[in-house]
């Protein structure tokens, strides 16, 4: 099996012990980890890591970035170092560790954007040309750009809703043009609420039509501008799983433009539509422009596992995951470190993965995992969990991923789905003695951030999950996030009983599974006062 080629220089940087005698089982399937395999992860290699991850050189590791693909190296040379088997891409016959994946970055131009009406009722002509963030607004995202001019249909409300007999369009041929149609419903009821903007969009794209023009069904709506287009996501560049499927543009007018188009070309009143309300609108023709420029690029995820040691059981995979990419460089040339976003976590895996490969084997097979991407959306992770290139026959049973794990109190720790959580499963049940071993106080106060980090990603496949998280802090996204604020000590405790719940799950009787927490104990009522 040819495996990833190692740049020279990391190779000679590595000082993890060889894995030549990790190759032998565990001949009892006990749960107790290694004594010696818990001790080796220590806060002094953890700072090694992050020393170098969050030092300046690594420029934030933004996605796609040179510097990201430089740590997707350093991590690829350690899984080789302890002997980890590649799960990324093939190549030459063999696999590497490296799971490519394609990143788009678009950046829509307010300047260049621009919309004209032409009304043209009863033989007038009227130019109206509209301003951006003024009169008219658009999410750009997934618009392409390019110029089109066609003419207008109106389709009341937009709805199309057939399991409630709802479709405003009829017959309404709209292909190759804009439609118009009102903002909201016309009632209270659950089809009317379920008409709103995603399914006025895809009603009318599927239609064959090439946008959308939404107007206030009242004349006396709020006339002040919708606000800045940064808030819209202009003039920002934005990084998607690429390239992005392409949408239509849903243009939101002012109530000043409203009423210019309901008094000109006659409106039917929202009162007064009705089911199919569709007509063509020969006085009014579009001219819409979007500008956008976009760069396709390439990023990585890592990816290598240790077979496990049982027949039946190594063909279940306990993975280890963090993401390793950061905010990057910003306008101003200040550098986001990342230290403990998520430097701190990709260290704590790079430990947990060591202890490993320097251990017997246990029954089933541990992966070490790390993503880019997350920062943008959970991208690398999302791409993951759809293109699981695994060998035939296995399947992946659990995640623990580390995400921020070397800041506030040194003795808690955060941890997510809590008891009360709809995705609380055994591995989180077990997560409470593992953190104990270590001095540490779990803490079910992360479940806000549950959909905010990668093992999301792997739940939505029904993959039982936790995710260890010590907290936000003041230098959260910002430049100051840096290495010399990091709780090395702390770090590795996470990182030690990340390693025991991994070796509890891997050895376990049982593959993890989504379970009810039993019910808190009532608390015991005070004895009746005595009396005088």
């Amino acid at each position: 099996m040819k495996l990833h080629v190692i740049p020279s220089a990391i190779a000679i940087a590595l000082s993890v012990p060889t894995a030549a005698r990790a190759q032998v089982p565990v001949e009892t399937a006990t749960a107790e980890p290694p004594a010696a395999a818990v001790a080796s992860i220590t806060g002094r290699e953890i700072g090694g890591h992050l020393r170098f991850l969050a030092s300046d050189l690594m420029r934030g590791r933004d996605a796609g970035s040179p510097e990201a693909r430089l740590t997707a190296e350093y991590l690829a040379s350690h899984l080789f170092a302890i002997g980890a088997d590649p799960l990324g891409d093939f190549n030459r016959g063999g696999r590497t560790y490296l799971q490519k994946f394609p990143l788009e970055t678009t950046t829509a131009l307010s300047e260049g954007s621009s919309l004209t009406l032409t009304l043209t009722p009863d033989g007038s002509h009227r130019v109206v040309d509209c301003k951006l963030g003024v009169d008219y607004i658009f999410g750009p995202q997934g618009v392409a750009p390019g110029e089109v001019e066609a003419d207008v249909v109106f389709a009341g409300y937009g709805r199309d809703l057939p399991d409630r007999g709802v479709d405003d369009y009829g017959k309404l041929d709209v292909r190759n043009r804009f439609v118009l149609v009102y903002d909201g419903a016309p009632g209270e009821g659950e089809a009317d609420r379920r008409g709103g903007g995603a399914n006025k969009v895809e009603a009318a794209r599927k239609r064959g039509a090439l946008g959308l023009l939404v107007i206030s069904p009242s004349s006396e709506a709020d006339a002040r501008p919708p606000g800045p287009v940064g808030m819209f996501g202009f003039d920002r560049p934005r990084v998607t799983l690429g390239p992005a499927p392409a949408t239509i543009p849903s243009i939101a007018l002012t109530p000043a433009i409203r009423n210019l188009l309901a008094a000109a070309l006659d409106l039917p009143k929202p009162e007064a539509v009705g089911t199919p309300a569709g007509r063509q609108l020969p006085g009014l023709r579009v001219k819409f422009t979007h500008a956008a420029k976009s760069e396709l690029r390439e990023d990585r995820n890592v990816i290598g596992f240790l077979p496990g040691s049982d027949p039946e059981k190594k063909n279940e995979i306990v993975v280890f995951s963090a993401h390793y990419d950061h905010e990057g460089v910003d306008a101003k040339g200040e550098i986001y470190n990342g230290s403990d976003d998520n430097a701190s976590g990709t260290s704590g895996v790079l430990e947990v993965a060591q202890a490993f490969g320097s251990a017997p084997r246990p029954a089933r097979s541990v992966a070490f995992l790390w993503v880019s991407g997350e920062e943008k959306g959970l991208l690398g992770s999302k791409w993951f969990a759809d293109h699981q290139a695994l060998p035939e026959g296995m399947k992946i049973v659990a995640d623990i991923n580390l995400d921020m794990i070397s800041r506030n109190d040194p003795s808690k720790i955060g941890a997510t789905p809590s008891p009360s959580h709809p995705d609380y499963n055994s591995i989180v049940a077990a997560a409470v003695a593992a953190t104990q071993a270590e001095g540490l106080e779990m803490l079910f106060d992360s479940d806000p951030y549950y959909a905010r980090t990668d093992s999301f990603n792997f739940a939505a496949k029904g993959i039982p999950v936790i995710f260890f998280f010590a907290g936000l802090h003041e230098d959260y996204h910002k430049p100051t996030d840096d290495v010399e604020k990091a709780d090395l000590e702390k770090s590795a405790r996470v990182a030690r009983a990340a390693f025991r719940l991994g070796w509890t799950t891997a050895q376990a009787a049982e593959a993890p599974k989504k379970i009810t927490a039993p019910p808190a104990p009532a608390e015991a009522e005070a004895p009746p006062a005595a009396s005088n």
